[in-house]
């Protein structure tokens, strides 16, 4: 064999080479990229969610929806301690191909609340699992089809990770559990509905962007699975915070609450 025979011969094994790992990194990257996303997405959730006041359930909208066009998601209604809600989102129509995500259950805790300042990524953490353990059942009915029925026992929240039990009746695919894995941006603006976790107020003055941890036990439904035209979408969840918390002022609820939207889907 020539020498330049060769010499192309090891180019195309280096070439094929760094091919395969590409291909290996850039499929594990995908999935990184993935996971990041949904974080991406509760993120924003959250920021909305919270700065809202006009889709607070104590205002009665017709419509508490949100429509985050830079990632195709569709924001639904947090439905935890709401009792009973009914919204017509069939004025605002829904772009085939969204992505509808609501929780069953969710939570952040951040630097900005009391007693959280300076502290660490764990003692952070800790305290949103926290809020999101014990037991979550959620049932959930596209035009009176029932097509997610779960059942989910988070323990005492802070070993979330090693102890928590999943039944999942349906084997449905629509359920995601997010949990940032790093500090992501919490919003607070003088907007805010929820004002008595903050350590000071300065979010009267100006919006502030707190290191946070989100958690979330959620329902994400590809619009692609929709007929065009009005559908109704309801949530029922189920909430009890067992055992106790060592460290929460309210350690306990329980709750049941019941959440219909009327949707458009064009």
């Amino acid at each position: 064999m020539s020498l330049s025979l060769i010499s192309i011969v090891f180019i195309v094994f280096i070439v094929l080479i760094y091919f395969q790992i590409y291909s290996s990194y850039g499929v594990e990257k995908e999935i990184q990229n993935e996971d990041i996303s949904f974080v991406k997405i509760l993120e924003r959730y959250w920021q909305w969610w919270i700065n809202s006041p006009e889709d607070n359930p104590d205002m009665a909208p017709k419509c508490s929806m949100h429509i985050d066009k830079e990632y195709s998601f569709i924001f639904l209604q947090n439905s935890f301690e709401t009792e009973n809600t009914n919204y017509d989102c069939t004025e605002s129509p829904i772009t085939k191909g969204n992505s509808i995500l609501f929780p069953l259950l969710t939570s952040f805790c951040s630097e900005g609340d009391a007693g959280l300042p300076n502290t660490s990524y764990e003692q952070i953490l800790n305290c949103a699992l926290n809020l999101d353990r014990g037991i979550v059942k959620g049932n959930v009915f596209l035009d009176g089809k029932e097509i997610v029925d779960i059942s989910i026992d988070n323990g005492n929240g802070i070993d979330i990770e090693k102890n928590k039990k999943i039944t999942n009746n349906l084997n449905q695919t629509y359920y995601k559990e997010i949990l940032s894995k790093e500090f992501i941006d919490i919003l607070a603006t003088n907007l805010t509905t929820i004002k008595n976790n903050w350590a000071t107020e300065e979010y009267n003055v100006h919006p502030v962007y707190y290191n946070g941890i989100v958690h979330c036990d959620c329902i994400i439904i590809n619009t692609n699975e929709f007929n065009i035209g009005d559908h109704i979408l309801e949530y029922i969840v189920y909430a009890k915070a067992e055992p106790t918390s060592p460290t929460l002022p309210v350690d306990k609820w329980e709750f049941k609450s019941t959440t219909k939207y009327k949707l458009k889907i064009q």
